[in-house]
């Protein structure tokens, strides 16, 4: 019988009903979508990682070059082989530095790739954080929530249930990942899968921000919208609403959505970061000089540095004898060239930093300050010698630049020529001349002079070489 008490109950029961309409809540995520953020998450905080060894070998490349050509400056000049051999020694030294500035400017251009990637990577990081602690951080019960603790099974209750989930933790260089290149595959982020990544069990109504859009205060979205959030990592679009994860699998097809630019961002520069080589140091300055030795313009420009330092012959000549020195160094670049680049690094020198001169492999210093003082040593004292010889020289300049003091005989009286030093009165010519004795001291004399100026040309042009 209906009665005003019935109808009291139905207006009581259709009031609450809308009520609940107004308020009602959307699916909370599934367990594996809201873990493929997570894992998503990890990957992002691996990238600043990459980009640290890069760097790290992209600088050490470029101070490999430099310790390679100091060795070598400094083997030549220790050395007392012919100067062809040492100007391909250093001419390889030059070319060295030379590669040395083009690494530097390598590094420069890496700099910029690797800020960008990282400062993307972070902030998608921080983006998926930040949404991670919003819908976990004042979580208790059952009522409500936006992550299920399994796909179809009801929401979760306390944060230790996100397990090893990387949120709210500071950023490091150390924290590295070797799956970053399958991560950031070529069409887009394979850690993120899901066409629907909503709980369709026990949670299909407990979490407010995927509820169905409407114009009320218990709603997050007024209007149907198509936005990224978490980073970008989670796809909300029309009404319903749909929710998805696997949006970014062909990422060009992304960059309309809002929200998504900075995890794009993060995509192409991490590509582009990963597509970075980065050689091992010591193997690259190895192939390097191998390159150097194999081509022509290494004897030609050998030759063009004898030519300016007064050596005799024509380019040709000069180019064979500069050959001659690479095949014997290193082989061209050859199948012997490892043993004999082995055997060049490892020549001693001064160790540049002992008291007393002491000598160790070049190949063994490996600080490049002991280098550079290894060089300064042999240059300081190639320039002390040819003073020292310079000086000699001065002090004889007399017995080296005059003619010897030889007896003036020739014309004297009899008389005259017997109270002469060096002179005697010859019976049967009947005229003064040298003695026998003054006779062979003024030939050493002359030799003694050319050998002095010849000794004297050497220096000079062993100092002017390698000075």
């Amino acid at each position: 019988m209906f009665n005003t008490q019935t109808a009291i109950v139905l207006i009581y029961t259709a009031v609450l009903a809308c009520n609940r309409l107004a308020g009602a809540s959307g699916a909370a995520l599934q367990k594996t979508a809201w873990t493929e953020i997570c894992n998503t998450a990890t990957e992002m905080r691996a990238v600043p990682a990459l980009a640290k060894s890069k760097l790290d070998k992209a600088q050490g490349l470029v101070t490999e070059y430099h310790k390679a050509a100091l060795r070598l400056l400094a083997i030549a000049s220790a050395s007392e082989a012919p100067n062809t051999q040492k100007l391909v020694i250093e001419s390889i030294a030059a070319m060295l530095e030379s590669e040395a500035g083009t690494a530097a400017e390598q590094v420069e251009a890496l700099g910029g790739k690797a800020l960008t990637a990282t400062a993307a990577t972070a902030a998608v990081y921080g983006g998926i954080s930040e949404f991670l602690t919003l819908t976990t951080a004042g979580i208790s019960g059952t009522t409500g929530g936006c992550l299920s603790e399994t796909d179809g099974g009801d929401v979760l209750t306390s944060t230790s249930q996100l397990g090893s989930c990387a949120i709210d933790k500071e950023l490091t260089l150390s924290e590295a990942s070797t799956t970053l290149q399958t991560t950031f595959g070529p069409a887009g982020l394979t850690t993120l899968t899901q066409a629907n990544a909503k709980n369709t069990g026990s949670a299909t109504s407990k979490c407010v921000i995927f509820a169905a859009p409407s114009g009320s205060a218990q709603k997050v979205f007024q209007t149907s919208t198509t936005a990224a959030l978490a980073g970008g990592t989670i796809k909300v679009s029309t009404g319903t609403p749909n929710v998805q994860t696997n949006h970014l699998t062909t990422i060009s097809s992304a960059g309309g959505t809002a929200g998504a630019k900075l995890i794009i961002q993060a995509h192409t520069a991490t590509r582009g970061l990963l597509a970075e080589q980065t050689p091992d140091p010591t193997t690259a300055v190895k192939n390097k000089v191998k390159e150097l030795a194999a081509q022509p313009k290494l004897a030609t420009s050998v030759a063009k540095q004898l030519k300016l330092i007064g050596e005799e012959g024509s380019q040709n000549d000069l180019e064979k004898q500069a050959k001659e020195q690479i095949k014997d160094l290193l082989d061209y670049g050859g199948a012997n060239f490892d043993s004999k680049w082995q055997a060049l690094i490892d020549t001693k020198i001064y160790d540049g930093k002992s008291d007393d001169a002491k000598t160790a492999k070049a190949s063994s210093i490996t600080i490049t300050k002991e280098l550079i003082q290894s060089v300064l040593y042999y240059r300081n004292k190639r320039q002390a010698d040819f003073l020292r010889v310079q000086k000699e020289l001065e002090q004889k300049k007399n017995d080296c630049e005059k003619k010897p003091q030889t007896p003036k005989c020739d014309g004297k009286e009899k008389t005259e020529c017997g109270t002469t030093k060096g002179c005697e009165w010859n019976k049967t010519e009947e005229k003064c001349k040298l003695t026998e004795d003054a006779q062979k001291d003024a030939e050493k004399a002359k030799q003694e002079i050319g050998k002095r100026r010849q000794n004297h040309k050497h220096h000079r042009k062993q100092f002017f070489c390698h000075s």
